[in-house]
């Protein structure tokens, strides 16, 4: 007798989604996300509160039962599992509060201490420029801290930002300095206030060489700096996340091409060590028991080579719970596993939470398992209608993965740039097939470099190609027009935001609902005219909640259409002087012709300025000035040389040791000035549309200046145009006393048009100088709502009466155009 199967499922419809795992996954991420805010009497009342409701809920649930309530009962059900579930890590979270309140480490912080701590590095010392020259930044986990070495049997995570000192340290050495905490936030930032040494401040010893793990890194570079093209700089990362090697051009193509996941090791390349290991064990015809244990054994090599990073500590952790699962005939759902082994990974180290790399690893894998599938199901028809059945698969695939990781990331991504990269999705298309190519060949290169360094040699060279053509792909999109285009500030961007997700989550809920649709097994052809179907269609499933979803989605699209579509450039034709919108820093164009201008400073970001360029429709750069070498003068200097390679470069530098050319990407070519020139930019005769002449003096550029502000070059310009003169003064970031040498030495001129007043507007910069000039206009380089609070309300009063003043936090990319002496303004938004 054959019993009735009514309920097992169609073969075309997916199995539902098990959720059980999610909210206790959920609850254990909120409480270690918000416990470092909270106060200590509540994390001490946590565990109580999750016991209490956890015990309630299952009574409650209990009794619904009884009453055949079903459905409140499942939903009792999953709260008692969420209470229960978070309990460990809320237990934890409260003992490691507990031992920071008793060591004084949370006073310490609170009160912004200085002290001297004994620290281990977690991450390699990152180089970063900012508005005062180059620091290095790197995270560590104090072991001791004060004059008494404290230990901290807790975790007491930092950011140091240092000098160059810091460049010599690697993940996992230790080193002693002194430091003082600067922010008390979520992450500790901490200044080192001197000289820093290696090993523990309490041994007095000198941490040993280098570790097994470093050793390997650094022979893979060695090694690979032998391949060709961008190889040397991507294998490393490519293959185990050392992106050291990377310079800032190509640093910076991986970001905003979206590929910079691919050299930071993370859930796919551990996926794909793994199964490749999983794939030679099997064919060795060995027992699934030693298959499953050479299965974790290759993952816990992995990520020792690798090291600890949040990404691989979840992707190793899902891995080995996958694994677990279906050994032990438990199914494979990738939902309930992620959940576990985040709710495992934050219970055993809470802190991970506010790690990016691990949010961000997180969220992509959640995105993938909840939508890559069903996405992948309602596109891979399409592609079947033009291409084979196996690249229609391929391809369907690829970009499901790669749009619902995306999505998934997007708003995290926005906590840490202010940009989005349209082209990201291409690039990911074109450049992560490619990824399999490098990881495993890679990978056993990386195994072999200290032994068999021939051998590594071919593996690395064979490797060599795929890493050059994501290279290749970075560097190409990174160049494309609107490659990184800035995100709306304020309510705007918050707006746009909530909107993704929102539409994220609709599209979501109709997918999987597509999904898990069945199939007419016959179909009927209906007898009535198109419009007729659509219209019945529309009786029959559109509802209130549909128009709203669809309202929605909507405002969603045309919000995003209207806060990134290309806008014409408003500058007017006859433009004379632009102040350049780049953010906190300066950039300013002066005409030189029709299609050509002088540059004095780039600002500090390379797209910023290359649009700057193309909105004024400058092809020819004569003579491009870098005050000085602060990265909010000079950041943007790549974005220059992509529109036009100037024709003279020159720069003023002092005696900081923190400024260095090498870090700004200045040419061979670029001349160093250190004394009083002069010099003219003549194309009238050339050129009679725009007949202009200007003559340039430098009237100071002190190299001898231990503050890099004071080294700025002033330079004084005369604008012979339209039968008139128009003087300009640019003054870079010379602070107070700087002008007031210069004064005294009768070296500025008085009475001049124009002037860009010093240092953004700083107080630093003084008034004397405003009242020696007195300017008929004065431009200010500046970001809106920037920390350092330029301009300064005093500069301003001192200027208002007699003065037109144009701020690029307030205008905007404003121009100047002139007439005879003194000059007018139109601006521009």
């Amino acid at each position: 007798m054959v019993m009735p199967q009514k309920h097992m499922k169609p073969d075309d419809i997916a199995a539902p989604i098990d959720i059980r795992l999610v909210p206790g996954a959920a609850l254990t991420v909120l409480i270690c996300f918000v416990s470092p805010s909270l106060p200590h009497a509540h994390i001490r009342c946590m565990p109580w509160i999750l016991v209490a409701v956890g015990t309630l809920t299952v009574v409650s649930c209990l009794g619904f039962r009884r009453i055949h309530r079903t459905r409140i009962a499942h939903g009792l059900l999953l709260a008692s599992i969420a209470c229960w579930s978070a309990l460990p890590a809320t237990v934890v979270v409260q003992q490691q509060r507990d031992a920071a309140q008793e060591s004084g480490w949370l006073d310490f912080v609170e009160g912004l201490g200085t002290a001297r701590m004994s620290v281990s590095l977690v991450t390699d010392p990152v180089e970063r420029d900012g508005p005062f020259g180059s620091s290095w930044f790197v995270t560590a986990d104090v072991l001791a801290y004060s004059n008494s070495l404290t230990p901290t049997p807790h975790p007491a995570r930092i950011v140091i930002s240092g000098d160059y000192a810091w460049a010599q340290f690697a993940a996992e050495d230790q080193a002693c300095f002194i430091g003082k905490v600067t922010t008390d936030e979520a992450s500790v930032f901490v200044q080192a206030v001197a000289s820093v040494e290696p090993g523990d401040c309490r041994q007095k010893t000198v941490h040993p060489g280098l570790s097994g793990r470093e050793v390997v890194r650094e022979t893979l570079r060695h090694q690979s700096a032998q391949t060709i093209s961008y190889a040397p700089e991507l294998l490393p990362g490519l293959i185990l996340g050392d992106r050291s090697q990377q310079s800032d051009e190509i640093d910076n193509a991986m970001k905003v091409s979206g590929l910079s996941h691919l050299s930071a090791v993370s859930g796919a390349h551990t996926s794909l060590i793994a199964g490749a290991a999983t794939l030679v064990f099997r064919s060795l015809r060995l027992p699934r028991s030693v298959v499953i244990v050479a299965f974790l054994a290759t993952l816990m090599l992995f990520v020792q080579i690798v090291g600890m990073q949040p990404s691989i500590i979840r992707a190793a952790t899902m891995g080995a719970l996958g694994a677990w699962a279906v050994f032990f005939g438990r199914g494979s759902q990738a939902l309930p596993i992620l959940a576990l082994s985040t709710t495992i990974l934050l219970t055993v180290s809470p802190e991970l939470i506010h790690e990016v790399g691990f949010q961000l690893s997180v969220a992509a894998t959640a995105g993938i398992v909840l939508a890559g599938q069903p996405l992948e199901a309602w596109i891979r028809p399409g592609f079947e209608r033009f291409l084979p059945n196996f690249w229609a698969s391929m391809l369907s695939s690829s970009l499901a993965i790669s749009v619902t990781a995306q999505l998934a990331c997007q708003p995290l991504l926005l906590t840490f740039i202010d940009y989005v990269s349209p082209y990201s999705l291409l690039a990911n298309l074109l450049a992560t097939p490619l990824l399999p190519c490098i990881t495993i060949p890679g990978t056993l290169a990386a195994a072999l470099c200290v032994i068999a360094p021939s051998l590594t040699q071919v593996l690395l060279h064979a490797v060599a190609l795929p890493a050059t053509v994501i290279g290749w792909v970075a560097t190409t999109v990174t160049g494309l027009p609107g490659a990184a285009l800035p995100w709306p500030e304020g309510p705007v961007g918050s707006i746009l935001i909530v909107l993704h997700w929102a539409t994220s989550a609709i599209c979501l809920l109709h997918l999987l609902r597509h999904q898990r649709r069945s199939k007419p097994a016959v179909k009927m052809d209906a007898p009535h005219t198109i419009w007729a179907g659509i219209r019945q269609t529309v009786e029959d499933r559109v509802r209130v909640v549909h128009i709203v979803q669809c309202a929605i989605v909507t405002m969603a699209v045309i919000g995003h259409v209207v806060a990134f579509w290309p806008t014409r450039s408003t500058i007017d034709d006859r433009w004379d002087i632009i102040g350049c919108d780049v953010g906190q820093g300066d950039m300013f164009l002066l005409r030189t012709g029709s299609e050509s201008a002088m540059v004095i400073d780039t600002g500090p970001d390379p797209e910023l300025a290359r649009q700057c360029l193309e909105a004024a429709k400058v092809t020819q750069v004569d003579l491009l000035v870098i005050t000085h070498l602060h990265a909010d003068h000079v950041g943007g200097l790549l974005g220059i040389s992509e529109v036009a390679a100037p024709q003279l470069v020159i720069y003023s530098t002092g005696a900081d040791p923190t400024s260095r050319t090498t870090a700004t990407q200045l040419g061979t070519d670029a001349q160093r000035i250190q004394q009083p020139i002069t010099g003219i930019i003549d194309h009238a005769r050339q050129d009679p549309e725009h007949a202009v002449q200007l003559r340039w003096s430098v009237l100071s550029a002190d190299s001898t200046a231990t503050n890099e502000n004071n080294a700025s070059m002033v330079m004084f310009i005369e604008i012979y145009r339209h039968g008139g003169v128009t003087t300009a003064l640019f003054t870079g970031d010379i602070e107070e006393d700087q002008t007031a040498r210069l004064l005294t030495e009768d070296r500025i001129p008085q009475n001049v048009d124009i002037l860009k007043l010093p240092h953004h507007g700083a107080k630093n910069g003084g008034t004397e100088l405003l009242e020696h000039t007195s300017p008929s206009m004065a431009l200010i380089g500046v970001g809106e709502d920037n920390s350092y609070g330029h301009p300064h309300p005093k500069i301003i009063e001192t200027l208002e009466p007699t003065t037109t003043i144009r701020r690029t936090d307030i205008h905007k990319t404003f121009s100047v155009t002139l007439q005879h002496s003194p000059a007018y303004v139109a601006l521009e938004r």
